[in-house]
């Protein structure tokens, strides 16, 4: 489990917790929640491999506001804007007197976060620790105009919309931009692994030959995009990643796959989406992806397709299409 500085701040009575619920927004799946009994805890997480762990520890977790509560906790999210939505949604759903409080590293933003709390909130107190920051303050009788801290929806080119926080919020990725010029007109039934807010979808449902699209998503916020994005019927929703997606026998998989956890580099990610790109096509079946140029994924995509093909690069990206995907039993057969 993942110590955190709010736990550590309670051990040594810098603070204590008020009779009643408490929430944790953003919480982490391996996050120690040992501060409180399972049963008080409401926790809310809208990216699905946290949430599925936190559900799978037997917490009662959701992606909406939690019922009023006597405390909260907001994780910082790696994006501001995201941070300030959940420190508002916090003071909403925090009794009067109840204590708000919010953690995270310097590379979260937790400084420029207190000091925007410091300028509307009295009795502010912190603790730092570890290259970040925990501070709490007791929510006020009335609330300051928290209006501009909460998300609004993103209109981006083209009619798109995002939101505050998601994958490329603010713009076309570029890796999908590219991706997106060099698709072919796809047939049958498709999947985008990883399909953020629908910028891609949209490039894959321009093809008349295509029978369904599975758009899988981990991020429940940018699916929420997606749906606003994507109206085409052919489309199916589902908010998971490629280790839950359960479908099979797709004619082609798209996918931008991701290659960080937070901030950390996790190019492991995407030798994953390859790996279950590979299970869920048939056996004519073909992959595009885009990546990094620098990304190490040519051994997993020789490991598990019969062709790959690189179709285009730039300075910084490299799209491949990968051929006749191999079983994990032909793969190793193939080796010897």
């Amino acid at each position: 489990m993942t110590d955190t500085r709010f736990s550590l701040a309670l051990d040594q009575d810098l603070l204590s917790l008020p009779e009643g619920d408490v929430a944790v927004l953003n919480a982490a799946g391996d996050m120690d929640l040992s501060f409180a009994d399972s049963a008080r805890l409401r926790l809310s997480q809208s990216f699905y491999p946290d949430h599925k762990a936190l559900s799978s520890r037997g917490f009662n977790v959701t992606v909406d506001d939690t019922p009023a509560v006597a405390a909260s906790l907001v994780m910082c999210h790696r994006s501001k804007p995201a941070t300030f939505d959940l420190v508002a949604r916090a003071l909403k759903q925090t009794a009067v007197g109840g204590i708000v409080a919010v953690e995270g590293a310097k590379t979260d933003g937790a400084e420029s976060i207190l000091k925007a709390v410091r300028k509307r909130f009295d009795g502010v107190e912190t603790y730092a620790k570890a290259h970040g920051k925990l501070f709490w303050f007791p929510r006020p009788d009335a609330l300051p105009d928290l209006s501009d801290w909460i998300a609004k929806p993103i209109a981006l080119d083209a009619g798109f919309t995002t939101y505050p926080g998601v994958f490329s919020s603010d713009g076309i990725d570029k890796g999908s931009a590219l991706l997106a010029q060099h698709l072919p007109d796809l047939k049958g039934p498709v999947a985008d692994l990883g399909a953020g807010w629908g910028y891609l979808a949209r490039k894959i449902l321009s093809s008349e030959g295509v029978k369904s699209l599975d758009m899988v998503e981990a991020d429940h916020h940018a699916l929420e995009a997606a749906k606003v994005n994507i109206t085409d019927p052919r489309a199916k929703f589902h908010w998971g990643d490629v280790t839950y997606h359960v479908g099979s026998n797709y004619a082609a998989v798209v996918s931008n796959p991701p290659f960080h956890l937070g901030r950390k580099p996790a190019p492991e990610l995407g030798q994953m989406f390859i790996r279950r790109a590979a299970d869920m096509l048939m056996p004519k079946g073909q992959f595009w992806m885009v990546a990094n140029r620098n990304l190490p994924y040519e051994q997993t995509l020789n490991e598990r397709f019969g062709q790959v093909d690189t179709i285009a690069q730039t300075a910084g990206f490299k799209v491949i299409c990968a051929r006749r995907p191999l079983t994990v039993s032909q793969s190793s057969r193939a080796k010897r």
